[in-house]
């Protein structure tokens, strides 16, 4: 079974992601090949990257990485669902994948975007 992680990226107030995120991640569920979960970065609330050495280093300081961290790890392929602001996607998205190296690494990704006037 694969583990398919749908990420919600948008952190922002009266933010559309978590609805359309649960819509994909309701495809994704009757899907038999797939162990799916739904990750809100609002909930995870990372700070904007605050570790000291490079992520590829894995000499994780802070507890929210060390949490952020086993949780990529654990699956196989991703589902980011995105906002589009001002033509491109969100600063938390950025920070979630840049807090990590080797725990992406060779894994799938796919997305799900959605946006206003730009879109």
């Amino acid at each position: 079974m694969i583990n398919l992680d749908v990420i919600i990226a948008s952190t922002r107030p009266g933010r559309k992601g978590p609805a359309i995120a649960e819509w994909f991640y309701g495809l994704a569920k009757k899907r038999p090949e797939f162990e799916t979960n739904l990750i809100d970065l609002a909930a995870i609330s990372l700070p904007f990257l605050d570790e000291p050495e490079h992520p590829r280093l894995r000499q994780y300081h802070h507890q929210h990485t060390r949490d952020w961290s086993a949780t990529i790890e654990r699956a196989d392929a991703f589902v980011i669902v995105t906002s589009e602001y001002n033509y491109g996607p969100p600063a938390t998205i950025k920070n979630a994948i840049d807090y990590l190296h080797f725990e992406w690494q060779y894994k799938p990704v796919g997305f799900v975007s959605y946006g206003g006037v730009a879109a």
